[in-house]
């Protein structure tokens, strides 16, 4: 089981962070230090032509301070976890772990500050396990893995753009006896409850 707890506490952000750095452009490269990314990203200037854009940009610099509160104690009970753990490094990031007790689940919402926000995850896309575009209510998104497909160990990864230039990776792990039989249903439910929260926030 603490295999598990460590899969979800090393997301797939690095691991596309590299790839990134490999093969992008300087307008692909990481937000500057000097402070939090805003919706003042929201450019879409220089997107690939395939990369969907957003229909309104959210602001997630109060979120980016405190990423627990990206989903609210309500929401956090519906998949019925516990109290969540901050992380601000590489990206602001929030963990939230019972997968011995009743929910048997781990969900972690990262808000990924260090590359290109979806044209990031598309320009890679290639060189991905997984790659599928969806959306997240009329927000751009796509189910993505890097190595290995893990969703028949239920686990998934569904990231959605915020702006065109910052998106969000929600990532959830099962321990379900049915947990290969739709393991991206609790991922997608939980990337719409933080879109809520950033809707109601803007």
């Amino acid at each position: 089981m603490p295999k598990k707890i460590t899969k979800i506490a090393v997301p797939i952000l690095g691991t596309l962070l590299l790839a990134s750095c490999a093969g992008g452009s300087a307008r692909g490269s990481a937000q500057p230090t000097s402070g939090p990314a805003t919706s003042a990203n929201a450019s879409s200037d220089a997107l690939p032509p395939d990369v969907p854009r957003v229909p309104k940009a959210l602001d997630t610099t109060r979120f980016q301070q405190d990423p627990c509160t990206i989903l609210t104690p309500t929401q956090v009970q519906i998949f019925k976890l516990h109290e969540g753990k901050p992380r601000h490094k590489p990206n602001p990031t929030c963990f939230w772990h019972d997968l011995d007790g009743t929910a048997k689940m781990s969900l972690s919402v990262s808000i990924a500050t260090d590359r290109d926000g979806l044209a990031g995850l598309y320009r890679q896309q290639k060189n991905f396990k997984v790659f599928e575009p969806t959306k997240i209510e009329d927000y751009p998104a796509a189910i993505v893995a890097t190595a290995l497909d893990q969703r028949p160990q239920g686990e998934c990864d569904v990231e959605f753009a915020v702006t065109d230039k910052l998106s969000i990776s929600v990532k959830t792990s099962l321990e379900t006896p049915d947990r290969a039989a739709n393991p991206c249903g609790p991922t997608k439910t939980a990337a719409t409850e933080v879109l809520k929260t950033l809707k109601a926030a803007n």
